[in-house]
């Protein structure tokens, strides 16, 4: 079976990929033509300049001078920090010269020599002059070494620094990796060092050197951090932040980026919705600041502002569990090359109002230099539901639904009773058939095909890089319907000779294709008859079962196949763009302007054919919905920056502008009344055809912002930020407001008396930051009074009605988020051990909320701010470390872990709104307000309560008698990692948990209602007087439906939904280099993957991360492929 499903997916690959690129075609065409056009005008731009450096110093630091080099002319110093002690003060005068010219002057009176290789200056000591001339048989033989310098993963390494021990000799590795030193001792050693790498010292004998391989730094406090409108190298950072990259993500067989991220950075939490494809994604960053608005973060891609969902209106409806389902689904994790994390307001207050609840900046990846490269990379994957729930069979659950007859003093039905639509499962349904409708409708097999194809290369002064990617996945549902993805990434980096000028060109244009079915079968899987019956008539028509004895009365009502006979398409594109220019205008002051666009649409057909309809029905017509839906966005930003190096520190400052304006468009209409189900797709095709809904909006952003960044001796850093932002989301008396942060850092290990006293602790790092951001994320027009068509069909001298949906409130106010953190870094062993440890108060406040009026009004609500503050703390920990590292064998580790805790620290007047029964003051707003749990009363039999007053009551008062109070917000959470790495081979093991409360599924559904199946422990139910049970008895009695809608708003409806989950397995090979390197291949790896493999609780239900059966839980997928770059 899965051999013919695998050719399955391969056909399905083809047909199915060569019909996504017929529909890109133009659009890939127009940005190949673009981006050709713009490469060449560039190279004729660049052939213009020269390398002219200008330099005026007195009395200078070596380590400036360089930098300032760096900065004109793009070539780069690599020399020991140790080497930097002995150098002497620069005097030097230069304009307009060369970098020969340059380097001669520099290195004149310095201890050292230099040598070019590329855009690379090694810097060395001067040999020691020799006191005499050895004899001949003193003579070292001297020859000419080679070898290849790789990661742990096999891959080359380009501008490594090779260099001889106790010689001025030395080379830098090529693009592959190579180095060659000539005139070399036959017998010696060699000293590697690359930045962001652990340096080694390798011995070679007889010119011949052993393989060569560097470690990555587990802590590289080098390494640059994507920030806001920026980088800063981390140990110079003030701010919290968390970075996932690439090899993080592609270790994951997950099409929406989000679930890549869960488990790797403390204060992230992640919670899936659904197991389906493209569902909701719930991310919230050190917890919720708002009581009712958005508290998605702020998402940006490669500069611009992308949507965190893709509007509130889909027909994929229960599908998707949520609102539109995830915008992030549509951007390919695979071209996605870092994903940095701000969560603080020395991070986020640059992006003002759109970041009060964090900002998630994903970078895409990049064009290299060096010879053109191709990249293939191919994988399968096999899933499967990770839970089902055991329900009753056949013989137990007629049982129960004869029971619930009788004690509801109804007669029981029987084969020869009259058939109804409340009892055809007893008097009409095989009571001897038995199907397990979990295994029938979500039992199949997940299947994943994804496909990437890359083309990378470049020179010194333009890279590119060209991807194709192509993803199929079905789930588990029969049939197999599937979400195809195709997308194109491009992305062109031209910096002009003399270093001034500099172009970043990135795109992205994805196109869906989902034919997912557009509800989720999970629930009918679980509650459907297990005597139901079969979907489909021999013929293949769906099975309504019609009653014997009265033809038109179908009994299979809730029959599944209506569902998956109503065919769904969901078309969807999206489109990324963004052009970045800067240029040099002095030394140090570079005027930059970036330029994005982000087009995101789709168009939508929900079918209602014939054949889905029950034959007895008076009125048989033909409908299908339309939705058309697109998010237009525009951006400009243009930004002066100033950078300077001195004597004592380096400061850098950042003034810059937005604006930014995002239009929403939706219409929904529903046509009926076709002549056949072929025209249902084609919408000029009906007859009949109403607007339901139509939406036109348009939001507009402006801000001025600046940044001030000072570090003093390289161990007191200074962070100053402020923004006003202008949001048209707002009246006029308040549409600017202004944000600010500031923030410190001091590296204390650089200070004299620690590094004489303390030689265990390589780092140290005390920061601390306090600002506001503000929040804007509420709908458009909330401030205006909004006028909507009468909703039906009255019209007035022949045109339809229009009335006022709510009350204008011009007086609207910024919600406004205050963030202090404290943290500390610490390295030890030289860093291979590294902890990092914060502390956040966040206070939102000026709530904007929904004030409920008075029915005479004419309205329901007004909007309005109220001065309640919800607050949230907590700490955060990460703990990184190379645990054991041989030349063969490493072992390293990185856990993190998140305690937060979240109250409603004030709310004035809160008992005079209807809050005051959702919200307490000083309690959690994630609170649940339940009945107090009694347990099933044995005389009567059904659940029992604590009313307020401390009496009993099967039917407690809705309002008053709620007065358990459950805390639904974790308790902490986090992810724990570890990485082995032999001879080749990768293994890298994920777990996330979470301790918290959640909902189970304690008492099942409608006990004894029809056609609705139980879970199995209903079987130790209440069967007469003087029984003790845990379920009540099985009853159609109103009262039994009362108190089981009680008990499942009751504290004993709260269960423990902690879990440790194996979040992911991958194990990968590279294969030795001597086996590929005949093919002309440079790298070539294998790899299995698995997700969700395993999950540890004690939840009752099917699964502790989506806590509900209407939802189909993660899906365990297992994963294997290859891939291969030449």
């Amino acid at each position: 079976m899965n051999l013919i499903h695998y050719g399955g997916s391969l056909r399905s690959f083809y047909k199915e990929s060569q019909s996504l690129s017929i529909r890109m075609f133009k659009c890939i065409a127009v940005m190949k033509l673009i981006l050709a056009l713009i490469a060449i005008s560039l190279q004729v731009t660049a052939s213009t300049y020269a390398q002219q450096i200008t330099l005026s110093y007195k009395n200078a630091a070596l380590y400036d001078v360089m930098q300032d080099i760096t900065e004109q002319s793009g070539y780069s110093f690599t020399l020991a920090p140790e080497l930097l002690k002995k150098s002497k003060p620069v005097t030097i005068t230069l304009k307009s010269a060369t970098i020969e010219k340059t380097l001669q002057d520099l290195f004149n009176n310095q201890p050292f020599i230099y040598k070019v290789q590329g855009k690379i200056i090694m810097v060395v000591p001067k040999p020691a002059e020799k006191k005499a001339e050895p004899t001949s048989a003193a003579v070292t033989s001297l020859t000419r070494i080679t070898g290849t310098v790789r990661d742990e993963s096999g891959n080359p390494l380009p501008g490594a620094t090779v260099l001889i021990k106790g010689t001025a000799l030395g080379s830098a590795t090529d693009k592959d990796g190579r180095f060659s030193i000539n005139n070399a001792p036959e017998d010696g050693t060699l000293i590697i060092r690359m930045i962001g790498r652990e340096s080694r010292e390798i011995s070679y004998r007889n010119g011949i050197v052993p393989e060569i391989k560097l470690q990555e730094l587990e802590a590289n406090l080098s390494e640059f951090q994507v920030i806001a409108y920026g980088q800063v190298e981390k140990k110079y950072s003030t701010s919290n932040i968390g970075t996932i990259k690439a090899k993080d993500i592609q270790n994951q067989p997950v099409t929406n980026v989000l679930l890549a991220m869960a488990g790797r950075v403390p204060g992230l939490f992640i919670k899936q919705q659904s197991g389906v494809s493209s569902g909701n994604v719930d991310i919230t960053v050190q917890g919720r600041n708002s009581l009712i608005n958005s508290n998605d973060p702020f998402y940006v891609i490669d500069g611009i502002p992308y949507s965190s969902q893709f509007t509130d209106v889909s027909l994929m409806g229960g599908a998707i569990v949520g609102p539109g389902g995830s915008a992030l689904s549509f951007i390919n994790p695979a071209d996605i090359e870092s994903i940095t994390v701000l969560k603080d307001a020395d991070a986020t207050a640059i992006y003002g109002s759109r970041a009060a609840n964090g900002a998630i900046l994903i970078t895409t990846k990049k064009g290299n230099e060096g010879r053109t490269q191709v990249d293939f990379n191919l994988q399968n994957g096999w899933g499967k539901i990770t839970k089902r729930l055991d329900v009753l069979n056949t013989e137990e659950y007629l049982a129960l639904r004869r029971e619930a007859y009788g004690n509801a003093r109804q007669n029981v039905p029987t084969p020869s009773s009259n058939p109804t639509t409340s009892n055809y499962d007893l008097s009409v349904w095989d009571p001897n058939k038995y199907t397990d409708w979990q295994d029938e409708l979500v039992g199949g097999t997940a299947f994943l095909t994804n496909v990437q194809a890359s083309v990378s290369g470049g020179n010194a002064s333009t890279q590119f890089l060209a991807s194709y990617g192509y993803i199929r996945e079905t789930t588990v549902y029969p049939e197999s319907p599937s979400n195809v993805k195709g997308n194109v990434h491009l992305n062109l980096n031209h910096t002009s000779k003399d270093n001034k000028f500099k172009y970043i060109f990135s795109g992205n244009f994805l196109q869906g294709r989902n034919k997912l079915y557009n509800e989720d079968l999970m629930r009918r899987a679980i509650l459907l008859a297990p005597n139901a019956p079969d979907l489909y008539n021999p013929d293949g028509t769906i099975n309504f079962a019609p009653a014997p004895k009265n033809p038109n009365l179908s009994t299979h009502r809730a029959n599944p196949a209506t569902t998956m006979r109503q065919p769904y398409k969901g078309i969807t594109s999206n489109l990324l763009a963004n052009n970045t220019l800067s240029y040099e205008i002095l030394s140090g002051l570079q005027l930059k302007l970036s330029m994005g666009i982000n087009r995101l649409s789709a168009d939508e057909t929900k079918q209602s054919p014939i054949t889905i309809l029950r034959p007895e029905l008076p009125e048989k017509t033909r409908r299908a919905q339309y939705l058309t839906k697109s998010i237009n966005s525009w951006i400009i930003e243009p930004q002066l920056t100033y950078a300077k190096m001195t004597n004592v520190g380096a400061f850098d400052v950042l003034i810059g502008g937005t604006i930014q304006q995002i239009k929403t468009d939706i219409l929904q209409q529903t046509g009926s009344g076709f002549s056949s189900d072929a025209q249902l797709e084609n919408i000029a095709a009906a007859p009949n055809l109403k607007v339901d809904l139509r939406v036109a909006s348009l939001y507009k952003y402006n801000a001025l912002f600046g940044r001030l960044n000072y570090r003093l001796r390289d161990k007191y850093i200074l962070n100053l930020t402020a923004r006003r932002d202008g949001s048209s989301r707002f009246g006029a008396e308040n549409k600017l407001h202004n944000f600010y942060s500031v923030g410190g850092a001091w590296i204390f290990s650089a200070e004299n008396f620690f590094k004489e006293s303390i030689s265990w602790l390589s780092f140290g790092k005390l920061k601390a930051n306090y600002g506001t951001t503000g929040n804007d994320q509420i709908t458009d027009y909330r401030y205006l009074s909004l006028l909507q068509n009468f909703p039906v069909d009255v019209p007035y001298l022949g045109s339809n009605g229009i009335y006022p949906t709510n009350i204008a409130n011009p007086y609207i106010q910024w919600e406004e988020t205050r963030k202090l953190n404290m943290g500390i870094e610490l390295g030890f062993i030289k860093d291979k051990i590294f902890l990092y440890a914060n502390y956040f108060r966040n206070r939102s406040s000026n709530q904007l909320l929904r004030y409920n009026l008075p029915y005479i009004t004419g309205f329901d609500f007004i909007d309005r701010n109220f001065p309640a503050t919800v607050q949230n703390t907590g700490v955060e920990l990460q703990l990184d470390g190379t645990i054991f590292s041989s030349r063969k064998f490493t072992w390293s580790s990185s856990a993190n872990l998140t305690i937060p805790r979240n109250k409603l620290v004030a709310f004035p007047g809160i008992e005079n709104t209807t809050y005051a029964d959702q919200f307490i003051v000083g309690r959690s707003t994630s609170i649940l307000k339940v009945y107090k749990y009694e347990g099933v009363n044995q005389t009567t039999g059904l659940y029992e309560f604590v009313t307020a007053k401390g009496d009993k009551t099967s039917n407690p008062d809705p309002i008053s008698d709620r007065t358990e109070l459950i805390d639904l917000n974790p308790k902490f959470y986090g992810g724990f990692t570890n990485t082995f790495q032999y001879a080749g081979f990768i293994l890298d093991i994920l777990f996330q948990f979470a301790k918290q409360n959640g909902l189970a599924y304690r008492f099942g559904n409608v006990v004894g209602a029809v056609n609705t199946n139980q879970p199995s422990y209903v079987v130790n139910r209440w069967r007469k007087a003087g029984d003790v049970a845990e379920i009540q008895k099985a009853s159609l009695s109103s009262d039994a439906f009362v108190a089981l809608g009680a008990a499942n708003n009751s504290d004993a409806n709260i269960t423990n939904a902690s879990y440790v989950r194996l979040k992911n397995v991958a194990l990968s090979y590279n294969l030795p280099a001597e086996w590929i390197n005949r093919a002309h291949i440079t790298r070539a790896r294998l790899f299995v993957q698995g997700q969700n493999l395993l999950t540890i609780t004690k939840y009752v239900g099917l699964d502790p991360e989506t806590q509900t059966v209407d939802a189909m839980p993660p899906i365990r997928m297992i994963n294997a492929g290859f891939q291969f770059t030449f």
